[in-house]
């Protein structure tokens, strides 16, 4: 007994989960945790710490070590006679030796290293939101994939309400045609209608099932066939502030060829530094001590670069143009959205406009199909009359079902395409 109602419980919850409702929120939520992109952030913040980290080195000591044996053909020797017995000049040995070890200590560098790091930061910001842009760009497939499932269920659901009614009326048309009332080609169009209507719900089955499974694909959700979408209700927003992802990145991408062009401003600047030698070798720094030594040596240094032909002027104007290209993206990208808005408005007034004719007409689509069936009963006109009136209704409560899905995204759209979803 323990047993039975441990499984009755599972199979409740399993039932439970599969008859939940999921909004177009939680998609985005689950498409924003399970998409392979997003790993893409953590990726390129251990890239960033990794070059920050080389370019903190450039103020540490630069050690190289060095090791050399050479021969000269000739060498160092004086050429005089000193009248003295047992006194003789020294002359440096022709084969010579030497290991050291240069030391390099950067004292001064006008904020090059400060100014790299900055760039490094505002590269790291660029490559986060180009992934929040391409992360963002996955809600429009989401929007499409989302709403054409709700349209594809509710002319299913219409469709089998068809079917029903024909299956109903078919009831009474054999009735009529045992009776001699109705001709058997009357029934035959039924059948006919029954078979054709199958074969398109079949069809928006298979549509459905396959949205589905693209939505669950983009998501990263378990979906069934038979997950139920929630259609919520937007309300428009009259502020038209546009914030889109892009908007930041233009931003950031503007910042690092400002602090761009200030880096290499002081390219040219000297740099101070210090730098020393400790070595061992034959000779050492005495070259007429033909022993082996140790000897050493430091110093401070200066390196200016105080012409380079333009070339710095030069870098600067094309960091100038590259700028400016980034302000007509900018531009160019503002005027995309608002044509985008503009299309959005004209269809969401489109709908609003259809929604109210669309009632009338299912409203007297009604009452036609209601009169169509009463003279079919009476045998007054055939099944093909009544089929096409049945259709006419079903067409227009279709169109008013869509009508009022698409009404709704559109204004998802339309909150998209100012950066409110």
């Amino acid at each position: 007994m323990k047993n039975i109602t441990i499984v009755l419980l599972l199979l409740t919850q399993i039932g439970f989960s599969q008859n939940k409702e999921i909004s177009l929120k939680e998609c985005y939520d689950q498409m924003m945790l399970n998409y392979p992109l997003v790993n893409d952030s953590e990726i390129y913040n251990q890239v960033s710490e990794l070059k920050v980290k080389n370019l903190n080195t450039e103020w540490l000591p630069k050690l190289e070590l060095k090791a050399q044996a050479t021969y000269q053909s000739d060498v160092v020797a004086f050429d005089l006679n000193i009248p003295i017995p047992g006194i003789e000049l020294p002359e440096a040995a022709k084969d010579q030796y030497k290991a050291t070890i240069d030391i390099n200590q950067m004292i001064y560098d006008w904020g090059r290293i400060k100014n790299a790091r900055k760039i490094e930061e505002w590269n790291l910001k660029i490559n986060q939101q180009n992934n929040s842009v391409e992360l963002n760009k996955l809600k429009e497939q989401i929007n499409k994939f989302y709403f054409a499932i709700l349209i594809l269920q509710k002319n299913e659901e219409l469709m089998n309400l068809m079917l029903n009614d024909i299956e109903q009326k078919q009831v009474m048309v054999e009735s009529g045609v045992r009776n001699g009332v109705l001709l058997p080609s009357d029934l035959y169009i039924l059948q006919a209608e029954k078979l054709k209507l199958k074969q398109d719900i079949n069809q928006l089955t298979n549509q459905r099932i396959a949205a589905i499974q693209i939505l669950a694909e983009i998501t990263g959700m378990d979906l069934g066939s038979d997950v139920s979408l929630i259609l919520g209700d937007y309300q428009l927003i009259n502020n038209l502030e546009l914030k889109r992802p892009e908007h930041d990145l233009f931003s950031y991408q503007t910042e690092q060829l400002n602090t761009s062009v200030l880096a290499v401003s002081k390219q040219n600047m000297p740099m101070v530094f210090a730098f020393g030698q400790v070595g061992y070798g034959k000779p050492g720094l005495n070259m007429l001590n033909n022993e082996f030594d140790s000897f050493y040596y430091i110093g401070i240094g200066l390196s200016w670069k105080f012409w380079d032909w333009n070339q710095n002027r030069r870098q600067r104007n094309i960091l100038s143009l590259n700028k400016n290209l980034v302000q007509n993206k900018l531009e160019s990208f503002n005027k995309q959205v608002n044509i985008a808005l503009c299309n959005e408005i004209a269809s969401i007034e489109n709908y609003q406009t259809a929604l109210i004719s669309d009632q009338e007409i299912i409203n007297l689509r009604k009452e036609i199909t209601k009169s169509t069936f009463a003279k079919l009963e009476n045998g007054v006109i055939t099944s093909t009359q009544y089929i096409t009136e049945l259709s006419a209704e079903t067409q227009a409560k279709i169109n008013y079902e869509t009508h009022k899905i698409q009404l709704v995204q559109s204004k998802v759209n339309y909150l998209y395409i100012i950066g409110k979803l």
